[in-house]
């Protein structure tokens, strides 16, 4: 993959912890880092969940393998 993707998603991944961060109200490191954590779940269930959709429906015949890239 491209740099830029990384450098794209660790931008999105700090400006919604911070934003979260802000609109609840946290404070301190720990809060932060809570936060921090569970805006890389959801991305990684998002992320992970297309992918699962995608590889199901090249495996079933419905999309072409690889259509998703």
């Amino acid at each position: 993959m491209s740099p830029r993707y990384y450098i794209s998603t660790t931008i999105l991944i700090g400006v919604l912890t911070f934003a979260i961060s802000y609109w609840q109200k946290k404070q301190t490191g720990k809060e932060i880092f809570a936060v921090f954590l569970k805006v890389v779940t959801a991305i990684g269930v998002i992320v992970g969940g297309v992918f699962a959709t995608v590889w199901l429906l090249a495996y079933l015949g419905i999309a072409q393998s690889g259509f998703f890239l």
